[in-house]
């Protein structure tokens, strides 16, 4: 079958990792890099999708200024220019458990249904210029799609991977 006709439930994984509004800032980086995930899907107890959570929403709450902010101040002659903001962020060790999720969840992020096509989830990938997209059924989350599924199904489909 033509990949780009299936349907999304066909490749997403249903078991993809989770955190709550309450996850503190240490446990979503422990989670993040036991998993190997760079984005997580926020959910409520009863699996609503609130939102996702991604390594730059970590690092912009360490930012003095939003993004737009600080290309303006760069374009200011008399400014220095700071090239490693993102390395040089004023952190202390309370923010593990005093940042929680809720307060850096993205609440304005894509997701797909499950009955939707691949072809219709790489277009949204490709507008919205992600990687990953949540995956939803009456607002539930029921899995998450990835670029590197869509690549593993295609690699499984011609042999050259194996099934696990």
């Amino acid at each position: 079958m033509d990949i780009e006709k299936l349907p999304v439930a066909t490749v997403m994984r249903r078991n993809a990792p989770t955190v709550s509004p309450s996850t503190t800032l240490q446990h979503l980086i422990e989670i993040m890099c036991k998993t190997n995930h760079y984005m997580l899907p926020v959910v409520e107890d009863d699996s609503t999708l609130l939102g996702i959570v991604n390594y730059r929403g970590i690092l912009n709450i360490f930012r003095p200024f939003s993004r737009s902010v600080s290309e303006i101040v760069e374009r200011m002659p008399f400014v220095e220019k700071n090239d490693d903001e993102d390395l040089n962020l004023e952190l202390s060790p309370e923010m593990g458990t005093l940042i929680l999720v809720a307060d850096i969840v993205n609440t304005s992020f894509v997701s797909i249904k499950e009955d939707s096509t691949i072809r219709e989830a790489r277009r949204i990938m490709r507008l919205h210029n992600v990687e990953t997209i949540p995956v939803v059924s009456d607002k539930k989350l029921v899995g998450v799609l990835s670029l590197l599924d869509i690549l593993v199904y295609i690699f499984k489909e011609h042999d050259i991977l194996t099934s696990e």
